[in-house]
């Protein structure tokens, strides 16, 4: 199975620490982030991935190349201009040719949501889109129906749809080649934005609830900090 990064962001609220070092090099325990993350996915099942760049993007290609991949077979896809979650993955689109169902996971989170188990989800409902979620505060949050379709997300700034209750998107996701059909025209936009027209036009989204897992959006210097608590 295949798997995208997403790791072109400016972390830029972490100030001074990312100035000269992408966010996804800093150091969780013995390890940077963005080892964290690869070893996540290779445990899933993951042989090849890639990883979108651009703040100190050689950083990241360079450190990737004097760790072989860390057992992955690495591609990197470099944007001059930022894309966003869902034009990151749109300009990665060849990568995931005949794929049938691919991880798409950002490089500032960590977590032990079952990546596996994920998958088989996605799988078994023949989804298009599968998002693990959690029940927790966030400035996007999701809105699902009581089945878990995807109804509608806060990004939109629209009332929120009938019987849909808000949860937190963790950053994680499983999406099947079909996604591609729905993203825009535009270059730059979030992935949310494919998976809501696909829910959409094919009630074929769904949320996972993931309750028990630790999961930290590494954003802030205080995040870091919850972070290294964790390992």
């Amino acid at each position: 199975m295949k798997a995208m990064i997403l790791a072109a962001g400016l972390g830029s609220r972490l100030g001074e620490l990312t100035k000269a070092t992408p966010k996804c090099l800093m150091r969780v325990g013995p390890a940077t982030i963005l080892e964290h993350v690869i070893s996540r996915l290779r445990a899933a099942g993951v042989t090849a991935a890639t990883i979108n760049v651009h703040h100190h993007a050689e950083q990241v290609v360079d450190y990737i190349a004097r760790n072989s991949g860390f057992g992955l077979q690495i591609e990197f896809s470099r944007e001059a201009a930022l894309l966003d979650t869902g034009g990151g993955v749109k300009r990665a689109a060849a990568f995931f040719a005949g794929e049938e169902a691919f991880l798409i996971h950002n490089a500032d989170v960590l977590s032990s949501i079952d990546l596996g188990a994920l998958v088989a989800s996605h799988r078994a409902r023949g989804a298009i889109g599968t998002l693990a979620v959690l029940r927790r505060q966030s400035s996007r949050g999701l809105y699902l129906g009581g089945d878990g379709q995807l109804l509608g997300w806060t990004g939109e700034n629209a009332p929120a749809p009938q019987g849909g209750e808000l949860l937190g998107f963790c950053g994680i996701s499983v999406a099947s080649h079909e996604l591609f059909r729905h993203m825009p025209e535009r270059p730059a936009f979030s992935i949310i934005e494919p998976y809501l027209a696909a829910a959409r036009s094919t009630q074929r989204v769904w949320g996972v609830e993931c309750p028990t897992a630790q999961w930290i959006d590494i954003g802030t210097p205080e995040q870091l900090a919850a972070a290294q608590r964790l390992v």
